[in-house]
């Protein structure tokens, strides 16, 4: 819902669709964090003829990605103490979100190890998610060859766990997930705020510093925040990193 003051656009309302019928929402600013598909279904289609910072979302592409879990006897990522991989009872292991050059997943994370409240299972190990992207190759792809072809991977990063036995794998794909970055489309990128007054954009599709990742949503969302208090961004520095 929008009106028309002095020829330009405000939003007076949003329409949702529940389980118990239509539920309009109003509020003084609307901010819109969406992946790109989202951003672009969500957009009225006049409102993209009238503006090109609208209009150049449609520009933009979203890439495949494959999601893959794999849950271990042992603790993969295990480097010093390849005994103490093979003792489900005693986690030990990488504990963070890791990154690589050397496997067709660019980051992964030991869940069991990252959110044990969630993810650590009795008499098992590591639970590692990996995430295949650019996804284009393996969308067709068949689940059992994606899981032994990722279990290879693994056991090539982490040598130390060729005694451990996959027990279990699952894959989740998505035929539209993260923001393409592909040559040129940089410009088309849109900022948070809009050319409507009151609606602003997040996500980390929008133009920010970083690719598209956690970091690079949480910022979108700090200058999303900026936009709508009409301030300046004012980003925390730790003195570890100054």
């Amino acid at each position: 819902h929008e009106q028309e003051q002095d020829g330009a656009t405000r939003v007076t309302g949003l329409s949702l669709t529940t389980p118990t019928g239509e539920r309009r929402v109003q509020a003084d600013a609307y901010l819109a964090a969406c992946d790109v598909p989202g951003i672009q279904r969500l957009l009225p289609e006049h409102w993209k003829r009238r503006h090109a910072q609208f209009a150049n979302i449609d520009r933009l592409g979203a890439v495949p990605v494959a999601t893959v879990q794999l849950r271990y006897d042992g603790w993969v990522t295990e480097l010093r103490q390849p005994r103490a991989a093979m003792d489900p009872a005693h986690p030990t292991g990488l504990d963070n979100l890791l990154y690589t050059a050397d496997a067709d997943f660019s980051c992964f994370a030991d869940l069991a190890l990252a959110s044990p409240a969630d993810y650590r299972k009795p008499g098992c190990g590591s639970l590692l998610q990996c995430v295949l992207t650019p996804g284009d190759p393996w969308i067709k792809a068949g689940n059992e060859h994606i899981i032994a072809h990722t279990d290879g991977q693994v056991r090539r990063l982490f040598p130390s766990s060729s005694g451990c036995t996959l027990l279990w794998g699952n894959v989740v794909k998505l035929a539209q997930s993260l923001y393409r970055e592909a040559p040129g489309m940089e410009p088309y990128r849109p900022e948070q705020r809009t050319p409507v007054s009151n609606f602003f954009l997040a996500g980390s599709y929008t133009r920010q510093d970083y690719i598209d990742s956690m970091e690079g949503a949480t910022m979108s969302g700090l200058l999303a925040a900026a936009a709508i208090l009409n301030r300046p961004a004012r980003l925390a520095t730790s003195a570890a990193v100054a």
